[in-house]
């Protein structure tokens, strides 16, 4: 289930209850409370079995929705363009920031760098092992 409908869900339950609550005190019998009860029980899991299954459709939907912003190229290279662009764009403000004379790296841009290459080393060796694990485990099947 997802969080919209775990809210409702959560909803649901609680007037079911204290509409049943409500009741308790209108009904004299244990009878007819057990039947009350019942009924709000039946109630409350239709509800939220219905809450479910929009929530599977709220799901289908996203996932198509992601296919097919994937069949077109232009969709494909959003990312890696802004990836690049902001990496060319860093270099750039980096290497001329100051750079008249001199030439020196700022110490403000230090920390930046080596994040970035901590960052892209570990994605790369990362995703290359996951990658190899994936294949080995697909053969051995």
């Amino acid at each position: 289930m997802n969080w919209v409908s775990e809210i409702f869900s959560g909803a649901v339950d609680k007037v079911i209850d204290s509409v049943g609550n409500a009741l308790d005190k209108l009904f004299t019998s244990d009878e007819e409370r057990l039947k009350a009860q019942v009924l709000l029980d039946k109630v409350k899991s239709e509800m939220n079995l219905e809450l479910g299954r929009q929530a599977l459709e709220y799901d289908k939907q996203i996932t198509e929705r992601w296919k097919s912003d994937n069949e077109h190229a232009i969709t494909r290279l959003v990312r890696p363009s802004i990836v690049i662009w902001t990496y060319f764009l860093f270099t750039i403000v980096m290497l001329l920031d100051g750079n008249l004379g001199n030439f020196h790296i700022n110490p403000a841009y230090i920390p930046m760098l080596e994040t970035i290459v901590v960052t892209v080393t570990v994605a790369y060796f990362g995703s290359r092992g996951v990658e190899k694990v994936s294949k080995f485990i697909e053969k051995g099947d």
